[in-house]
């Protein structure tokens, strides 16, 4: 009998789907979706940075991040100015609004948390968020490396 495939995949996208219903449905009144709440985040733990820095921590393409950044300088969340070394460079910063629901993103992001690790005990949320860490490491190991290779 052959032995059933393991996906570690798989169980990441079922939570990354349902985390993503979960932020639609905590921050639509501010016109955040799944897509631009982890610029908020950035930003809320380095505010002033250039979009090229947002795509490289986020490991994303510029063109997603300036959607992304457009869609919340429209809902009043951030804003964009020029560099003072360089006018071609866009630094995005949060807006008074965004920093006035920073409680309420931590508190619900928390409660995410809390509900993922429901029964969990405080030594075994401790191994899983190292060994997410760690497995967050080798999929960017892997693809850094592939990069070099060309």
């Amino acid at each position: 009998m052959e032995k059933p495939i393991r996906s570690v995949g798989k169980y990441v996208s079922i939570i990354d789907r349902y985390a993503q219903m979960y932020i639609a449905r905590h921050f639509h009144k501010y016109g955040i979706g799944a897509g631009q709440l982890g610029f908020l985040v950035l930003l809320y733990q380095r505010d002033g940075v250039s979009q090229d820095h947002l795509a490289n921590q986020l490991r994303m393409d510029k063109a997603t991040v300036a959607r992304a950044v457009t869609k919340l300088e429209e809902a009043g969340l951030v804003r964009r100015e020029e560099g003072q070394e360089d006018r071609r460079v866009k630094l995005v910063y949060l807006t008074e609004q965004a920093r006035q629901i920073l409680p309420e993103v931590r508190a619900t992001m928390y409660k995410w948390t809390d509900i993922l690790t429901e029964g969990f005990t405080e030594q075994e949320k401790d191994v899983l968020f190292q060994l997410l860490q760690r497995v967050a490491g080798n999929a960017v190991q892997y693809m850094n490396d592939i990069e070099k290779e060309g």
